[in-house]
């Protein structure tokens, strides 16, 4: 168990070692990893005294985003606040105020759910993945990249040999459930959104560099792109122009690691014997802004024949 000053909110891994935590704590699956040194405790196991005081109360928007792991803008991740929802009163006689909450901890909303919009998650009622992203489109400090980033995580799959991944939603069911609402609060957004999704995008990162792409009317990429290399193997490319043969990698912290160094480099030689460019993105590269990464890319396209 965390010490009692661990458990409320957000804590770096610094802190949590002075007060005598172990380093094999601070990687248990409770604990989510927002960012490197950054540790968050799971908020479905904090929340669920609250969702147990009422039968209709569920977690539910940014808070179920935390619980179901779904990459969130920094300002959106206060593990401290709790957003809670219930059904309507149906009784003339029933008190309960929803949307008006009496604790500072809490959000209140009011949200008609069906059965098929709460699943449990640590013994706490959650709105499930898709309505949660739905819900997350009524969220208007919620830019259009940062749903399609957050739906973008639910619908991932690939079949890369060393790292398989299965979708927690299938577009075609996240497709299916939105179409199948009605008068809800952003829906119209989630609409929107849906068509922009593209499945196979590995990383919130990669997203929002796909949708920089995108909005510069550069030809498509293609995300986890295979490339077949002259031995007859497989690289996967985070994001790939087959037809002006152009890859694009994002590279995150995890690549400083000396292994994925390591990795990386054959990975690259692979890459370059294919006959493949290669622009490798990083976070300092997306911090100098769009333009700049934009024009890397082109300038990349265009050493293969774009003319665009």
């Amino acid at each position: 168990m965390l010490p009692n000053p661990l458990r409320a909110s957000s804590f770096t891994v610094d802190e949590a070692l002075n007060l005598g935590v172990g380093p094999k704590r601070l990687v248990a699956p409770d604990l989510l990893r927002p960012s490197r040194g950054i540790r968050v405790p799971e908020l479905a196991r904090r929340a669920r005294p609250y969702t147990a005081i009422h039968e209709t109360t569920v977690l539910s928007h940014l808070s179920a985003a935390m619980a179901h792991k779904i990459p969130l803008p920094a300002w959106a991740q206060d593990p401290s606040i709790f957003d809670l929802s219930r059904a309507p009163h149906r009784n003339v006689g029933d008190k309960e105020r929803l949307g008006q909450p009496r604790r500072s901890e809490i959000r209140g909303h009011r949200l008609r759910l069906e059965n098929e919009d709460v699943m449990m998650i640590a013994g706490t009622r959650v709105t499930t993945p898709a309505r949660t992203w739905l819900d997350l489109c009524s969220i208007r400090r919620l830019t259009l990249d940062d749903l399609i980033a957050a739906g973008e995580y639910l619908v991932s799959e690939h079949e890369r040999t060393f790292r398989p991944k299965t979708a927690i939603l299938r577009l075609t069911d996240l497709r299916s459930y939105i179409e199948s609402r009605h008068r809800v609060v952003g829906l119209g957004r989630g609409r929107i959104a849906l068509d922009l999704l593209a499945v196979g995008v590995d990383s919130p990162q990669e997203s929002y560099l796909r949708q920089m792409l995108e909005r510069a009317g550069l030809p498509k990429f293609v995300p986890n792109c295979p490339v077949t290399d002259p031995w007859g193997g497989t690289v996967w490319i985070d994001l790939g122009n087959v037809e002006f043969r152009t890859g694009v990698e994002y590279e995150g912290e995890h690549h400083l690691a000396e292994e994925q160094i390591a990795l990386d480099a054959w990975r690259d030689a692979r890459t370059r014997a294919s006959r493949w460019n290669q622009v490798k993105i990083t976070k300092y590269d997306m911090a100098r802004g769009e333009p700049y990464v934009v024009k890397l890319v082109l300038d990349a396209l265009r050493d293969h024949g774009y003319r665009g």
